[in-house]
């Protein structure tokens, strides 16, 4: 594929893969981006393809594989890979071999071997790998991130994540296993390392389907992590909660050993052990012994934030925050939880190879 200039390109080609649901909403990312252009979608089902088309997009943009797409002439530097995880190994090996960038929905694979196979594969090839972690690029989370850095509440020991949702997913997540694990908890587990710079290396699990879900696999899950100085991490999720609903961030309660922060409706909220505290902390309100942090502000959130950070990566030439050797770490604690549930909550070690993953 030929690569144009970039020096002399204000925006960058996309060839976006995969047209369900959650790809078509990509496209509207894309489309709003000012750093990234759509010059190909590339889905190989008829049916996503006419609606694809129903829903605006040129039938010029449309290909059924990426070989059509290069035969007509396309050119693009970066792919955007939106497919169900089990289809990523073939579609980003394709795609790296074709020379693009690629940035690749979470899970990065439905497997670890597949998942170190496409990261040892771009370095070999010289291409950026990144996932789309878009939890981590909002302001709250990043304040939370912040405000740990800076040892607001001293060294962290014990943290509680409460994630309940009820979703009207009617696509692949409704068929998956443990959906709520592979396909969200991921968003949870990475923020743990990525915004508390904790790194479980044990975990045990339970997942379970209430009578009313609609998901074939467990919709519900508990999780259990330890990290090795001794962190406590526990994680509970649901995608079929007939109770109070938490935003997608969940709500996490972060205890140190100087206070908390808890976070939770888009707020970040610190407690303090010392009054002292209290009266001294820039940039905070206080309130009936608490203080109201307000949020960092960024440049752009969510997928936008993703965008813009695999633009500044591929512009300075350095690897994006979430690329793809350190969310090894990540979609291991997903699937170390997937077997701890399978084998009824035993623990699960990690490997010391995840252990470091990214570090």
């Amino acid at each position: 594929m030929t690569r144009p200039d970039l020096a002399v390109e204000t925006t960058r080609g996309v060839i976006q893969f995969g047209a369900g649901s959650w790809g078509m909403s990509w496209l509207g990312k894309i489309e709003q981006s000012a750093h990234f252009e759509l010059r190909a979608l590339i889905e190989p089902v008829a049916g996503a393809r006419e609606a694809a088309l129903a829903a605006g997009v040129a039938p010029d943009l449309c290909f059924g594989g990426l070989d059509e797409a290069l035969a007509a002439g396309v050119e693009a530097q970066v792919g955007v890979v939106v497919t169900p995880p089990a289809t990523h190994l073939a579609v980003a090996h394709e795609a790296m071999e074709a020379g693009l960038d690629l940035l690749v929905e979470k899970p990065l694979a439905d497997t670890l071997e597949s998942a170190r196979e496409l990261v040892d594969r771009a370095e070999e090839l010289g291409r950026r790998l990144m996932v789309s972690q878009n939890y981590r690029f909002k302001r709250a989370p990043r304040t939370v991130q912040r405000l740990v850095t800076e040892g607001a509440v001293g060294r962290i020991e014990q943290v509680r994540i409460v994630y309940q949702k009820d979703p009207p997913f009617a696509d692949f997540r409704v068929q998956m296993d443990e959906p709520v694990i592979i396909d969200m908890a991921v968003h949870h587990l990475d923020q743990i390392r990525g915004l508390l710079g904790l790194e479980p290396v044990r975990l045990r699990a339970r997942s379970w389907n209430p009578s009313w879900s609609r998901f074939r696999g467990n919709a519900s899950a508990l999780i259990e992590m330890e990290t090795a100085e001794g962190v406590q991490i526990i994680y509970t999720g649901s995608w079929c909660s007939t109770g109070a609903e938490t935003t997608w961030d969940g709500e996490w309660d972060i205890q140190g050993e100087r206070g908390g922060i808890l976070w939770r409706q888009n707020q970040v909220r610190l407690s303090f052990t010392s009054v002292f505290d209290t009266v001294f902390l820039p940039g905070a309100h206080e309130r009936d012994g608490t203080m109201d942090v307000d949020l960092d502000p960024v440049p752009l959130e969510e997928r936008a934030g993703v965008l813009g950070e695999l633009h500044a990566a591929l512009d300075e030439e350095r690897v994006p925050e979430t690329h793809g050797r350190d969310n090894l770490r990540s979609l291991a604690l997903v699937l170390a939880a997937v077997e701890s549930a399978r084998a009824d909550g035993a623990f699960v070690e990690l490997a010391p190879t995840e252990a470091t993953a990214g570090k």
